[in-house]
Formats: structure tokens, C-alpha cells, sequence
């Protein structure tokens, strides 16, 4: 219940940077001064369900859920709303505090999202308030590189990604695909709950041509 009433106040001062198209989180035009903006990337990609028994609890969770851009339904039976809900693809939000930020990512994370947020290389804290201590993975792409993409919901997806991650971006489309440019030339890094999961990131950045460490 505790979640849900958090979720009234983190709903009251909105500051969403994204908008939701064919299930595929693209992020608007920056303005001004968005380089200060905090950048945190969500997901959940199998769908979830919370039984609630308290109406008004179940409203506020299922609004909160659409304005995160998340496929939700909805039902009622023997006395209580089965709310069920996923986003398949990673969304991201562009928050203006460091309170906001750690809001917003326990609310996620008590909700049972997969969350990201990017820190300079050796700020983040390694352990949670619980003690779980996390993985670390660090990395870097000294240079531009360039990606041709011929989906549009695969350049929203990167283009997602990467302005997660830190990344400087830029994109052109010409003749029939779009040249996704990025590069992060400082070091960076991710806390991540598991090592499995630390590695599969690692993997992904590796791929993608980021330099990487692994701390854990």
C-alpha cells in the first residue's frame, strides 16, 4: 500500500522525458539545458501481476503504469483488481534531481522493474540500503562510432539506451535507414543487481564497442 501512495506524489510532480510510440519508448527533442537532466532507463519484460484489494490503490497504480508508457489490463473479481502490466522494450525518464531519480528507481524497483542509471566511473555506492552489495560495470567509447539501422522501433530502442547510458548521439536518416552516432568518451558505470546480468551488459556494451571492466 505504502508503494502506491508514493506513487500519488511521484505522479503530482510529473517530469516524464519521453514519449510512447507502437510500444517502443522514443525520447522528444532535448531542450535547453536537458544535459543536466537525469536519465533513468526501465524495463520489465515479462508480464507481472499484483493482486490489490484496495480499489483506489489499484487506480492510482494502473495510471502510473500508462504514463510510464507500460502495456497494462486490468481486472476485477471476488472482491479484488488483478493488475497485470510489462513494457518490453527499454523507456527511460529525464528527472531534474537526484531525489526525483532515487524516487522514481525505488518505486521501479519495488515494483519489480529492471532499472539504469549511469554514474562517472567510481561514484556509485556499492551496496543498497538492504546491503545486497551490487555488480559493477564500467565503460568507455573513446571515439564516434556509427550504426546503420533500418527498424525504427530498433533506433528508438538504442537511442533509448545509449542517452541511458550517458552517451553523446546523433542520427541521420537517409536512404531508407538511419546512421545512429554515439560515443561516451569518459568512463562510466552501472550498478547491477547480479553478476549474470552484469555480464550480460557487459556483453552488450563489448558488442557495441565500448571498452569495459567489471567490478563485483
Amino acid at each position: 500500500m505504502a508503494r502506491f501512495r508514493v506513487a500519488v506524489g511521484l505522479l503530482a510532480t510529473w517530469t516524464l522525458g519521453l514519449w510512447a510510440s507502437g510500444g517502443m519508448a522514443q525520447e522528444a527533442a532535448a531542450p535547453p539545458g536537458s544535459s543536466q537532466k537525469l536519465i533513468l532507463g526501465y524495463r520489465m519484460q515479462a508480464w507481472k501481476t499484483d493482486h490489490m484489494h484496495d480499489a483506489q490503490a489499484a487506480a492510482t497504480q494502473v495510471q502510473t503504469l500508462r504514463k510510464l508508457g507500460c502495456e497494462v489490463k486490468s481486472a476485477q473479481h471476488d472482491g479484488h483488481s488483478d493488475v497485470q502490466f510489462r513494457t518490453v522494450y527499454w523507456k527511460s525518464l529525464a528527472l531534474d534531481a537526484p531525489q526525483q531519480l532515487e524516487q522514481w528507481k525505488a518505486w521501479l524497483q519495488a515494483a519489480g522493474f529492471e532499472v539504469v542509471h549511469a554514474l562517472p566511473a567510481g561514484t556509485s555506492n556499492s551496496a543498497t540500503a538492504q546491503g545486497q552489495v551490487l555488480e559493477v560495470v564500467q565503460y568507455r567509447l573513446a571515439d564516434w562510432r556509427t550504426r546503420h539501422v533500418h527498424q525504427p522501433a530498433e533506433v528508438g530502442q538504442l537511442t533509448t539506451l545509449y542517452r541511458t547510458l550517458g552517451c553523446e548521439l546523433e542520427q541521420a536518416t537517409h536512404d531508407g535507414h538511419t546512421d545512429l552516432r554515439y560515443r561516451c568518451p569518459q568512463w562510466m558505470e552501472i550498478e547491477l543487481p547480479t553478476h549474470e546480468v552484469a555480464h550480460k551488459w557487459q556483453q552488450f556494451l563489448n558488442t557495441a564497442g565500448f571498452e569495459t571492466k567489471h567490478e563485483h
